[in-house]
This record gives structure tokens, sequence and C-alpha cells, in this order.
């Protein structure tokens, strides 16, 4: 289970057993010293954090690599020493470690990236790449929209499996962790190695930062990933 902590950068939600955490503070590019501090107090890790400029695409990066202008929306390692945050703010962020061969990747998920497979061609990109095992690996589902709250139109419902469609609402809602879980176990990862942390940053009351709730004023949540 997804647990929530006091930090000295606010709270944090941490997955299970991982060094895995979303922050709740907003993320401005100005805490990167409080982030990587809190990484090796925490999960007792010396890195440096990477993170890329985002734009709802599927370009999958290597890191480390110094933060750049390059258009990216999953960054992936296989060096220790190393962290990768993904900004989110109703998107979906997507862990993925695997510790049997150091390899980790971070994934920016929302529903253009999720229609154009980003996950399926980040695992792509690792098996190509280097010795990533899905079958060794865990995955992580942070803190996004859920079900509940992300309704859409029918020009974006019809870009997804009708299974991942809840229609008992005026409108479609698509369920974006459901079918990521989905293409997570068909790419070789066992059930219990998916752990989803079941948070919506929607709804009312979420601690969250939601672009849907906030508009383009609200803040940015991180997802870091660390090994």
């Amino acid at each position: 289970m997804w647990t929530i902590e006091q930090t000295p950068i606010g709270r944090i939600v941490a997955a299970p057993n991982a060094p895995v955490f979303c922050t709740t503070r907003d993320y401005d590019g100005k805490l990167r010293d409080d982030l990587t501090q809190l990484v090796r107090e925490r999960f007792g890790i010396e890195s440096a954090l990477y993170t890329c400029y985002q734009v709802h695409g599927v370009n999958v990066e290597r890191a480390p690599r110094e933060e750049t202008s390059r258009e990216c929306d999953a960054l992936w390692s296989d060096q220790r020493g190393v962290s990768i945050g993904i900004k989110i703010a109703d998107c979906l962020p997507v862990t993925m470690l695997d510790p049997v061969h150091a390899i980790m990747a971070n994934v920016h998920s929302g529903w253009r990236g999720a229609a154009q497979q980003i996950t399926a061609r980040t695992i792509d990109t690792l098996e190509q790449c280097s010795s990533f095992d899905a079958s060794a690996a865990f995955a992580y589902l942070g803190p996004s929209i859920r079900v509940c709250c992300f309704e859409v139109g029918e020009e974006v419902a019809e870009r997804f499996d009708a299974q991942f469609i809840d229609r008992t609402h005026a409108k479609p809602h698509v369920d974006l962790p459901a079918m990521t879980a989905g293409i997570l176990r068909a790419r070789g990862f066992a059930d219990d190695h998916i752990s989803d942390s079941g948070f919506c940053t929607r709804c009312d009351g979420s601690i969250f930062h939601s672009y849907r709730r906030d508009g383009k004023g609200g803040g940015r949540n991180l997802q870091i990933a660390a090994q």
C-alpha cells in the first residue's frame, strides 16, 4: 500500500518497498537539492536528479543527461546514482524498476501518450537497449486522474478499447490506470509486481495538483524513482 508521509518538502506519497514517491509540493525546478536530499535520507541513495521537457508525446530518452529543451515523455537509466523525475498534474506516472539488472524508467502517460502506447514503447526501448526483463520488474502507477473524474469527449473515447471506457455517466470516462496495468501484464509483468497507488488527483479534497481542477495556474507533482 502506498503511504502518505510528512517530509521537509511537504507531504509525499511513497510506493511500497521501493525508492519511488510522488510529491505534493509544486515542482518549479528549484527543489533539486531538497529532492536529492530526501532520496538520500529516505532511501539511502546518493543520486543526481534528471527530468525532461514533457510534451505529451512518445519520445523515450536515456538518462543521465542534463535537463534540456529536447522533447521527451519517458526517461530510463541503467546507471546507479540516478533519480528520474516525471512532472504530472492529472496524467499517469508509470515507473518501472528491474532490480535484478538495475534498470528503471519513468513515464509520463496522459491520454495522448496512452493512445500512442507510450508505456509499451518505453518497454520496447528498454528491451532493445538494455538487459531489462519484465518478468523480474516491478511497476508503480502513481497519483493521476481516475475513471471517476476523467470525463472525455467521444473523439477521445474512440481512441481507447471499449473495456476501458465507463459509459455510466453523461459523457464517457476513461480508465487509464486499468489500461496501463493491462499493457504491463501483456508485456510480462506479474500481477503482484504491479502496484497502483489508487490516488485520484482530480477528486475534491485531493492533496495533489490537478490541471482539470486548478487550471493553467495550478502546480505540478513530481514522481521520482531512484537507484
